[in-house]
């Protein structure tokens, strides 16, 4: 067994070297290098997100002081656009500050990845293997949105450097073309002058809001694939149960079926310890999703709109980023719907089960086991009503693209007045 796929002596699924690549398996691990009582990674994380929030606040602060900036109302940079930004950066910060918050419990969810994790024998060599396989899936597709996210970063951070050639010299009207271009309550000859020290300022902002999105991404995928999969086995080791004759004495029988069981229960408390941590951060995650894509839809349109020209690169920067969070909020809809269509399958899994073959105390544990499984109705909610699913997915779309219409329906009634 690859040492990569071994969690405290046990073999895992998930491939744990993507974790460590992205330095999150070491900032849950408690075992992690400690400096004077406090967790090395974690501090030296925090210490990072306070700082960005400094800047952030810092930017915000040119929001109400009025800049000597010729180009200050150029729709380049748009007003609406950095308060999006600055917002996502904001709640970035939350989303890692919550699961740096919460790595006990999460260390404790690494079980569930293990591929010994169902303690019942009837789990098969094969439903082990489609486990897997599943597992598999939710690495690539999580190296996947990274690498997409890195490239998005880097076009972002390119962004400048390519704007920046038309200016051969400093120019007192105006400021240089940053990544993000906050407005820092400073002077445009001060500004010039530190370029670099506001253009490192700047790169920390989208650093964070990326490596965010990326542990985020990271946690909620992999898991929730791990989740829907183990449910999936305990269901396939519950249709399958006495077909095939293999138990001969009624304790046996109640036994392997307990064993099965409490498999389930084991599953519905990682679940439910997983959902208490994700629940916030989802719903920071599509919140702040929902307005990138208000926004960037919105820059989209008036861009093409626009009589001015604008870099190639400008415009892939904005698609791409465009591209990643309308397929993430999907992926994100569609998993935890997944999750709640395998835990549904359960009770499918013990009404196929050899029940007309046993005796009657067997078919009141069957009862039971089914009743108890209605009773965990335990569901991802945005709201008391309104469920986290591939609808939610279509309203999201629905409600940015109204938003964006009376945007645009604003924006053109200013320019005729």
């Amino acid at each position: 067994m690859n040492s990569e796929n071994i969690f405290n002596g046990r073999p895992v699924a998930l491939n744990l070297s993507t974790y460590k690549q992205l330095g999150y398996y070491q900032l849950l691990d408690p075992k992690g290098p400690y400096l004077y009582g406090c967790h090395f990674y974690r501090t030296i994380l925090k210490i990072f997100l306070l700082v960005v929030q400094f800047i952030t606040i810092f930017g915000v602060m040119g929001f109400f002081i009025e800049i000597e900036d010729s180009d200050a109302n150029n729709g380049k940079s748009n007003s609406f656009e950095l308060i999006i930004i600055l917002t996502n950066c904001t709640l970035s910060s939350l989303k890692i500050y919550t699961l740096i918050s919460n790595t006990k419990i999460i260390w404790d969810l690494f079980d569930l990845t293990c591929t010994d994790f169902l303690k019942c024998s009837r789990h098969s060599e094969l439903i082990t293997e489609n486990f897997v396989t599943r597992c598999k899936k939710s690495t690539e597709i999580t190296k996947w949105i990274a690498r997409s996210f890195l490239i998005g970063l880097i076009l972002w951070v390119m962004g400048p450097f390519i704007a920046n050639e038309e200016y051969t010299a400093p120019n007192a009207s105006h400021r240089y073309q940053n990544i993000i271009n906050i407005k820092f309550p400073v002077t445009v000859k001060t500004y010039n002058n530190y370029y670099l020290v506001f253009y490192l300022m700047e790169v920390a902002v989208g650093f964070c809001i990326v490596y965010g999105s990326i542990l985020v991404d990271a946690f909620l995928m992999s898991f929730c694939w791990i989740i829907s999969a183990q449910y999936q086995s305990v269901t396939k080791a519950f249709a399958t149960f006495g077909h095939k004759n293999e138990l001969s004495s009624p304790e046996e029988i109640y036994k392997d079926f307990k064993s099965i069981i409490i498999d389930h229960q084991n599953v519905y408390l990682k679940m439910k310890s997983f959902y208490a941590v994700v629940r916030p951060i989802t719903l920071i995650h599509v919140f702040a999703y929902s307005c990138s894509l208000i926004m960037y839809a919105y820059v989209i349109v008036t861009i093409f709109h626009s009589k001015e020209s604008f870099i190639i690169a400008e415009i892939m920067k904005i698609v791409m980023t465009v591209s990643n969070v309308t397929i993430e909020v999907f992926i994100f809809c569609y998993l935890f719907e997944l999750i709640d269509n395998k835990k549904e399958d359960v009770n499918f899994g013990l009404y196929s089960c050899n029940w007309t073959g046993m005796d009657i105390k067997f078919k009141r544990l069957l009862l039971m086991s089914m009743k108890m499984n209605n009773a965990n109705r335990l569901k991802l909610k945005a709201t008391p009503d309104v469920t986290i699913n591939r609808p939610f997915f279509a309203n999201v779309i629905h409600t940015c693209f109204k938003i964006v219409s009376v945007l645009i329906q604003t924006r053109s009634n200013e320019v005729l007045n």
